[in-house]
């Protein structure tokens, strides 16, 4: 079975209570689908622009704290989120983390993972609880989201751009 990418929408106002840091764990496990990639990028009214996590910066280390630092420390988002845009091994390319960034109004979010195996069905679960929805999912030829960039931003689409935090 090819690499698969699902692409997620929150609108401004999602609440995000670690179900997704939990989900993301449960995929890093393999049980049932195993996590190649994945991406979370909002457009952060606490820090007034663009705030992001990639799985290489987010679980630098193999940490879960990473990303659960990136949820709940504005202070640690910021540094985690320049860490993300620094060029770093495994990571999505800045130029692409911007350019979604685009795509947002303030407030808003979206949330890409690329991953193998069957139905990301407890990611789906936890998108859900947190008022997201599903805008794309398609098997696609890459095993990195850096190298499924044309698809992330057919699903994303355009809009007005935000600055960077």
């Amino acid at each position: 079975m090819p690499p698969h990418l699902r692409v997620y929408r929150f609108d401004p106002g999602a609440v995000f209570e670690g179900g997704l840091v939990g989900a993301v764990e449960r995929m890093k496990l393999g049980l049932d689908t195993k996590l190649l990639d994945a991406l979370f990028v909002t457009d952060d009214p606490a820090c007034g622009g663009l705030a992001a996590v990639d799985l290489a910066s987010g679980g630098a280390g193999g940490t879960f704290a990473s990303m659960l630092d990136f949820r709940l420390d504005p202070g640690r988002r910021q540094a985690v989120t320049e860490r993300t845009l620094a060029e770093h091994r495994g990571g999505v390319p800045r130029s692409l983390i911007e350019a979604i960034a685009t795509t947002l109004e303030a407030g808003a979010a979206i949330f890409a993972v690329l991953h193998t195996g069957g139905a990301a069905t407890a990611l789906d679960e936890a998108v859900g609880r947190s008022h997201g929805r599903l805008i794309a999912s398609d098997p696609v030829d890459a095993r990195a989201l850096a190298d499924a960039g044309p698809q992330l931003l057919a699903a994303v689409g355009s809009a007005p751009g935000s600055a960077a935090c």
